[in-house]
């Protein structure tokens, strides 16, 4: 692509980039002498007022509905397609950043000029000279473009407005950073120093109204008919902006909640967005506002949306609560929420529709190539067709959380939280599942065994799990999660624990932990026809607890044999406390139980004495154990 010829305007910007932006105009005229100062007091809403009555009619340019991509086979390579019809067209320019879609055109940088391209075909529209400087950000009104460059590491920053034709109708240095500007009827909104934004008359080259907002902003946009300003979270301007330093204007943000890789809704509006997606773009929030220019204000739907490499999530937009999650083949590196929906695309080149209700995928196509990186910009879009019907979220979780690639364990772990909070029984299947796949990541796996412990439903699939014991020829190589499904199972009363659990007191290939947990539930749980179980398991560890676990653990198997058969229970305790083989730390509890379960008996009946719980005090060596 070649370059206009340089005027001479376009020699004084790369001038003032080489000197380090001195915060002077081209001209007289050029800057207003409150433009971007500092030295300002806040006219409590004036200003801006009048920009917004002067505004309010308007025309919106209404967006192209185009998504570009770069390929992965060349960096400087665009791809255009647009969604509202049209075929793909493709552009080869040398890019150092990620180009922008703003209105109907395209705005990208690199090989030392600014270009512009028709978003729906590709033409060429215009291009100018830069010396180098990376564009932050671009803005269109149909007839105008508002364009600001600036490196990240310089402070200081270039406003240039121009023409279809490509003549520069306005240009501004300044040594404050500017941030993402948009347009509206000749006038340029630019945010800057992370709190105000300048409405700048393209035509006067005066600065006329100025909104300072109280929270980090550094982006301005239009879409669906209205103009907004956000980094953190979504102002709107309408009739309320006059009232933001009073934190009076329409705002919407995203609830704050536990999400991995801690994903930005809109990135800062003062970085170079690399041409290459990196970690960042693979962690995004998406969320819409909805409502217009004017009336009720809030997100699309009730649903904002966050990625995760192949994970897709959504939220309710008012609680935070998980709605639905979705594992794509690839990962997920650009999107957009559109009205009723989201729309993706990954790195094997797809581009997806959700349903923003059901998570059902509506349409699906792609650019025919592998990917680098994607821009979506989808104004009036609204994808159509019925999703398919999604099973239940707790499938849609074991989904996930199945899914072996190792870059998503963070994810897992939140969506493992997620599911531990569902009741339904398939839930459970899944935490045993993973508990005992060797596949599972060690912090996943603590995750689910922390989670199954603490499940009051699913009892017939850990039932069913205690069934397959460690087998080498039998190919069962990994014991089931036995410590924290007993104590579940003995939380619910399960009348077939004690049965499923007993054998696991003699299982060497199950942890001392596990042991020790298991003794803890029969105390509870076990039955008169586990004694004999019981017994083997006591006789043969009093005097080989190598462990202060398995100490524990037969000593609570001792109290539940005592609680089962008071009588010989008594002397069978007894014996062992007095006999110098028992283990020191085994003796001390045994003594401490009989001291116990004596100081408890009433006189009149030793019977029912034996058999009740002695005090917590007395026996805490030996109750549940934590976690």
């Amino acid at each position: 692509m070649k370059s206009a010829p340089v005027s001479k305007l376009a020699l004084a910007v790369i001038a003032s980039a080489f000197s380090l932006f001195p915060g002077m105009g081209c001209g007289g005229n050029e800057l207003h002498p409150k433009l971007f100062s500092s030295e300002w007091s806040d006219d409590g809403g004036a200003s801006i007022a009048a920009v917004r009555n002067k505004l309010r009619d308007a025309p919106f340019t209404r967006g192209a509905d185009v998504i570009l991509a770069i390929p992965t086979s060349a960096k400087n390579k665009i791809i255009g397609m647009p969604m509202a019809g049209g075929a793909k067209w493709t552009v080869t320019h040398a890019l150092d950043a990620r180009p922008q879609i703003v209105g109907s055109i395209v705005v990208g940088s690199g090989g030392g000029e600014v270009f512009a391209l028709d978003a729906t075909t590709g033409k060429q529209l215009w291009s100018r000279a830069t010396g180098g400087l990376p564009v932050r950000g671009a803005g269109d009104d149909g007839n105008l473009t508002a364009v600001t460059l600036g490196k990240v590491d310089r402070a200081g920053s270039v406003l240039l407005v121009i023409a279809r034709d490509g003549s520069v109708k306005r240009q501004v240095e300044t040594d404050k950073v500017l941030g993402v500007p948009a347009m509206l009827g000749a006038h340029v909104f630019v945010p800057w120093s992370n709190q105000y934004v300048s409405a700048y008359d393209a035509v006067t080259g005066e600065e006329v109204g100025r909104v300072t907002l109280r929270e980090k902003v550094s982006r301005a946009w239009t879409e669906s008919s209205a103009l907004y300003f956000g980094e953190v979270g979504i102002f709107r301007f309408d009739d309320h902006i006059k009232d933001a330093s009073k934190n009076g204007a329409s705002h919407i943000g995203i609830p704050q909640r536990e999400l991995p890789g801690t994903p930005r809704l809109l990135v800062p509006g003062t970085e170079r967005i690399p041409v290459v997606a990196n970690a960042l773009d693979q962690a995004r929030l998406y969320a819409r506002p909805a409502g217009g220019p004017v009336g009720a204000y809030g997100v699309d739907t009730n649903r904002f949306f966050a990625t995760y490499y192949s994970l897709i999530m959504s939220f309710d937009s008012q609680s935070g609560k998980l709605a639905w999650v979705h594992t794509n083949k690839a990962d997920v590196i650009g999107g957009e929420a559109v009205p009723g929906g989201l729309v993706t695309c990954d790195e094997d080149g797809k581009v997806t529709s959700f349903d923003a209700k059901s998570g059902g995928i509506l349409t699906e196509t792609t650019f025919g190539e592998p990917i680098q990186s994607c821009v979506v910009f989808l104004d009036s879009y609204k994808p159509t067709g019925s999703a398919p019907a999604q099973g239940t979220l707790s499938e849609q979780i074991s989904t996930a959380v199945t899914n072996r690639e190792a870059t998503l364990a963070t994810a897992q772990r939140l969506l493992l939280r997620e599911l531990a909070t569902l009741p339904d029984e398939s839930a459970t299947k899944t935490l045993v599942d993973l508990a005992r796949d060797p596949r599972t990541p060690p912090v996943v796996e603590k995750d689910a065994r922390t989670a199954l412990a603490q499940r009051r439903t699913g009892a017939q699939y850990m039932l069913t799990a205690l069934t397959k014991h460690y087998d080498f020829l039998g190919d069962v190589l990994v014991s089931p999660p036995v410590g924290p499904m007993a104590e579940a199972l003995a939380a619910m009363k399960e009348p077939k624990a004690s049965s499923s659990l007993a054998p696991y007191l003699t299982d060497p290939n199950i942890t001392d932990d596990d042991v020790k947990r298991v003794a803890a539930a029969m105390l509870v749980s076990a039955t008169t026809s586990d004694l004999p179980q019981l017994r083997t398991f006591f006789m043969m560890y009093r005097s080989a607890s190598e462990s202060e676990d398995m100490a524990i653990a037969t000593a609570t198997v001792g109290q539940t044999i005592l609680k089962l058969d008071p009588k010989d229970g008594r002397a069978l305790l007894t014996d062992a406390a007095k006999d110098p083989f028992t283990t020191v730390s085994v003796k001390n509890k045994l003594e401490a139980i009989l001291a116990a379960e004596q100081s408890t008996a009433p006189a009149s009946s030793s019977s029912s004495a034996s058999s009740a719980a002695p005090p917590s005090s007395a026996v805490s060596p030996v109750t549940k154990p934590k976690k």
